[in-house]
């Protein structure tokens, strides 16, 4: 027959069961066991032979007695687990006291049992519990369990003969009583040898295997297990991980008390109290000491178990010293956030993305007035709140953060305060991502900026407001231009570039005062015109700009220019008098020239305004594609302007200056050097194509010089070779741009220094639109080219608006008559008196006079009488090659 198991891993309770919860459990389990007991012995009654009814009082008795037998066994705490040998010595004893009394109450029992067999039932009844309990943990094994039942039965059936010899008197059959006595003797002996077997020192091999198996688990688990006594002190078995975690005296009495393995008592005594109450423990922490002294917390797990036949607590202990520090950083991180959040003057929030929900600080509440009682917990609570021009952004900042765009969120955007008025906020945030790159939290903060906002919009109003007129400047018209970067943008729109014609001559002639007049009742007009949503502002001086945000095509801007163009041609009040003026408007819209930005639609604008300018201005020029084929060739031309020369492209013709002495001869005295350019696939560009391409380009400095080194190298060449009479020079133009520019005035300085043909060989040639541009600063620089001997003239005379009393201001050596004059004389009285007055008063002035544009022979006659000097023209010759100009030269007249 084997031994029980060493180890019963089934949770039981302790030898002190609970009192508290455990005190219903172990009376409905003591009420059990009685009422079958009493039912049992009832039965067994009744089964008597010698059964003749019973006496209902003894019997109610009986069953009493049961009932007060149960309820002070209840109250023993080992009843609600494993019953301890004295509480079945006494649950036997009440056992034989019921039994007693339903043997009274059969029909002829007696009214006192006899001494000897009651005494002799009351030992078997106590004997045969208390074997049972002692010997309860072999119940788990087959052959402890059949022992149980065989001393049980036998134990009962040997009270119940002996009982009934007491209560009735008599003998039964010797052989009957001794055949019971000895068949409880035997179970009940063997059942009790087997206890004392499985208690003795030599164990069973099974006993052993299961041992050695308990030990090899607990040596592999990673974590310390400890097997204890009830008491939780006494330690049966420690696995290594165990040994070299906690600290052990070496002192033999102590070496196997768990006492120091706890930091604090209480601690201990805490964890067994609750063992007691609950049979088992999970999760608990507490401090502990290590072998080495230092302490640390453990996540203590323990339960009741039988071990060896024995109560015993097993434990685990899995060190949580790297959590526990965590929590503490973490609450101490919280608490630092939580002083920080109160402190702070920003508002913080904290979004859980998988969740949804969104914590949000009292700060950020009170920043944005939220009502008492009005709960925030989402996203779409805080975006419901944001003004709805600035939701759709903030919310798009907000995805491209999470999305990984960008490294912060940062958004100014308004949101709606408590009382209505809206706020400007900025809104700072970082998300926080998982090992996968997932974002997970997004937490920031926010700030009340309404106050900066509020300064910044007001100094833009300031920087963007044009002081005379009232209107936007130039400055706001450019930001709204470079925001409007797409097709989209400038979709449905168009832009009105206007400009008064004559400005300037209105500003000299009635001064900046009438000038600035005239602008702010400009400005009042165009304002009575324009709609809110449209943008008028001041982009020059003399300019305006009007961008029509729903034009729906350009008929509509068109329509709108021609009735601005009706207001503005009302009289103004200027100076005292009343005058109109005439204004020219460039029109562009995305739907013709193909504009992409509002860049591409301003320059469109501006190219149109030109043309309206060219054409003679006071009218409107809608910006189309034939205007944009003109400007595309215009900037091909730009960009091969800038290689001609390099490329030989550029060359010049000579037209030859003719005396117009009184004998008729048409000596050549001069040319006129004139540049020309041949395109390899355009041909012929005339120069009044180029010209002007090569003054916006800034080439014209450039060509100038080339001009002027050109014809410096031909007269030279004809001067060596003695075709060219003393009195005899090469006129080349200056551009505005050559001789307005300090630095190009210095080139030219340089460039005639470095020439070796002499100075009275060249003639600079100026027009009068350049002299008059600022009359001072031309002066000195003329009065610097006479001094190093170069011949100066002043070239188409008459189409500006200078006087002949300016030119004795400038040291000029010749004065040329405008074609327009001359073609004009034959048929015009008027012109022919004004080119008699030029004649007259330049040669009072010292100035030799040249006619420009005579090309008949009346002309140059005429221009003889009237004393001109020299002319030119197609009636003696149109511009020639430079070969054809060295054969002029050799005939000498032509």
């Amino acid at each position: 027959m084997s031994q029980t198991s060493s180890v019963d891993s089934s949770p039981r309770p302790l030898v002190r069961p609970a009192v508290g919860k455990a005190l219903p459990r172990r009376l409905l389990r003591a009420y059990g066991i009685g009422a079958v007991c009493w039912l049992l012995q009832a039965a067994a009654t009744a089964l008597d032979p010698g059964f003749d009814g019973i006496r209902p009082e003894l019997a109610l008795a009986s069953l009493a007695a049961s009932v007060v037998a149960c309820s002070a066994l209840g109250l023993r705490p080992d009843i609600a687990g494993r019953i301890r040998a004295g509480t079945g010595a006494l649950a036997g004893i009440a056992l034989a006291v019921v039994h007693f009394l339903l043997l009274a109450a059969l029909p002829g029992s007696s009214a006192m049992p006899d001494p000897v067999w009651a005494a002799t039932s009351l030992a078997v009844a106590a004997a045969t519990l208390a074997g049972l309990a002692w010997g309860g943990a072999l119940t788990v094994d087959r052959w402890g369990r059949l022992c149980a039942v065989a001393a049980g039965f036998f134990g009962l059936a040997f009270m119940h003969a002996t009982g009934l010899v007491a209560m009735q008197g008599g003998a039964l059959a010797l052989s009957g009583l001794g055949v019971a006595a000895a068949l409880w003797c035997g179970s009940l002996g063997l059942l009790l040898g087997i206890r004392l077997g499985d208690l003795s020192l030599v164990a069973s091999r099974r006993s052993i295997a299961l041992r050695e198996r308990f030990r090899v688990i607990a040596e592999a688990l990673p974590i310390p297990i400890v097997l204890t006594g009830p008491d939780n002190r006494r330690v049966l078995f420690a696995n290594k991980r165990s040994q070299a975690q906690f600290y052990l005296p070496e002192t033999l009495e102590q070496r196997d008390l768990t006492d120091s393995f706890y930091v604090e008592p209480a601690d201990q005594q805490k964890l067994l109290d609750r063992l007691r109450r609950t049979g088992s423990v999970e999760n608990y922490e507490v401090e502990m000491r290590r072998v080495d002294g230092s302490t640390f917390w453990a996540l203590v797990s323990a339960r009741a178990i039988t071990f060896s036949s024995e109560p015993a607590i097993l434990a685990s202990y899995h060190d949580i010293t790297d959590r526990k520090a965590a929590e503490e950083a973490l609450l101490a991180s919280e608490v630092r956030y939580a002083l920080i959040s109160r402190a702070a003057n920003d508002g913080i929030w904290d979004w859980d993305i998988p969740s949804g929900a969104v914590y949000f600080s009292t700060r950020w509440k009170e920043i944005v007035g939220v009502e008492l009682g009005k709960r925030l917990s989402t996203l779409d609570d805080w975006l419901s709140r944001v003004h709805p021009d600035d939701v759709a952004r903030l919310r798009r900042e907000i995805d491209a953060h999470i999305a990984g765009s960008t490294a912060q969120l940062d958004c100014e955007y308004r949101i709606q305060h408590g009382d209505g008025r809206y706020c400007w906020m900025q809104c700072r945030a970082i998300a926080l991502r998982n090992s996968l790159g997932v974002p997970i939290r997004m937490a920031g903060s926010q700030s009340d900026i309404t106050l900066r906002k509020t300064y910044e919009i007001n100094l833009r109003n300031a920087a963007y407001e044009d002081r005379l007129t009232g209107i936007s400047n130039r400055a706001f018209f450019n930001q709204l231009v470079e925001s409007r970067d797409s097709i989209a943008a400038i979709e449905g729109t168009a832009i009105l570039l206007l400009n008064v014609d004559q400005f300037r001559r209105l500003n000299d002639s009635l001064g900046t005062g009438a000038g600035d007049a005239l602008l702010i009742a400009m400005a009042r007009r165009l304002a009575g015109r324009v709609k809110p949503d449209d943008a008028l502002s001041r982009i020059g001086s003399d300019e305006f700009a009007i961008w029509l945000h729903a034009a729906n095509g350009h008929a509509a801007a068109s329509a709108l220019a021609e009735t601005l163009l009706a207001d503005l041609s009302q009289p103004y009040a200027l100076g005292g008098a009343e005058m109109s003026i005439g204004v020219s408007i460039g029109i562009a819209a995305p739907t013709l020239g193909g504009a992409e930005s509002g860049a591409d639609l301003l320059r469109n604008a501006r190219l149109a305004l030109d043309r309206a300018k060219l054409l003679g201005g006071t009218r409107a020029e809608l910006f189309d594609d034939a205007l944009l084929r003109e400007t595309n060739l215009k900037r091909r031309l730009s960009k091969d302007l800038a290689n001609a020369e390099r490329l030989g492209q550029i060359f010049f013709e000579y037209q030859p200056v003719i005396s117009l002495d009184v004998g008729g001869t048409n000596t050549i005295v001069g040319f006129e050097a004139l540049m020309r350019w041949s395109h390899p696939e355009l041909g012929s560009i005339p120069p009044g194509r180029f010209i002007p391409i090569a003054e916006e380009a800034g080439l014209i400095g450039q060509l100038g010089l080339f001009a002027i080194e050109c014809a410096a190298g031909e007269v030279a060449g004809w001067t060596a070779a003695g075709l060219v009479p003393e009195e005899f020079a090469v006129a080349v133009n200056l551009s505005n741009r050559q001789i307005s520019d300090r630095a190009g005035v210095l080139r030219l300085h340089a460039l005639l220094d470095r020439l070796a043909v002499p100075r009275s060989r060249l003639k600079l040639e100026i027009t009068e639109s350049v002299l008059m541009s600022d009359p001072e600063a031309m002066a000195t620089t003329l009065h610097e080219f006479k001094e190093r001997g170069i011949e100066l003239s002043l070239d188409d005379f008459g189409t500006g608006y200078s006087s002949l009393s300016y030119l004795h201001r400038f040291p000029l050596d010749v004065l040329k008559i405008d074609r327009s004059f001359v073609s004009r004389m034959l048929r015009a009285p008027e012109a022919l008196r004004l080119v008699r007055s030029i004649i007259e008063l330049s040669h009072d002035l010292g100035l030799k006079v040249v006619a420009e544009g005579v090309e008949a022979a009346e002309e140059a006659d005429l221009l003889r009488q009237l004393g001109c000097d020299h002319a030119q023209g197609y009636h003696f010759s149109r511009p020639v090659s430079r070969e054809q100009a060295r054969a002029l030269l050799e005939r000498r007249v032509i």
